[in-house]
């Protein structure tokens, strides 16, 4: 059965901004990120169940975490806990512009249309999303 989840916000935008503003928030998140990779990975979690908005989706963060959520008790009280920090954090250094691009860039993905100016695309994806 696939699972289709479509992104209000492009939270890899919204990463890289933080990123580029807070070594320190880099700090935090790179562990969690890891965690929940390897997690996924320990319980044999089937990623390709899970439909992307577009290959730039591909591999990122996002599909993890609602992957867990969808399969772990234990990850989803460990989420309720951590990711109203997580949210806190990364809302106190991304504007609300950069916001409102992120939403905008997530609805261009979604509805295959060309994406909102202001954004890095030279990235390498494949690198970006990974460990």
């Amino acid at each position: 059965m696939e699972r289709v989840y479509s992104c209000n916000t492009c939270t890899r935008r919204l990463i890289e901004i933080a990123y580029s503003k807070s070594f320190l928030f880099r700090l935090f998140r790179e562990p969690l990120k890891l965690i929940m990779r390897l997690w996924v990975k320990a319980l044999k979690i089937d990623l390709s169940i899970y439909e992307f908005n577009s290959n730039t989706c591909i591999d990122c963060n996002r599909f993890y975490k609602n992957a867990l959520k969808d399969n772990s008790a234990v990850f989803r009280v460990l989420n309720r806990a951590i990711n109203p920090i997580f949210d806190w954090w990364i809302g106190s250094i991304v504007s609300e512009e950069e916001l409102r691009k992120a939403k905008l860039h997530a609805d261009a993905e979604r509805e295959k249309n060309q994406k909102p100016d202001g954004w890095n695309m030279t990235n390498n994806l494949k690198n970006w999303n990974r460990i």
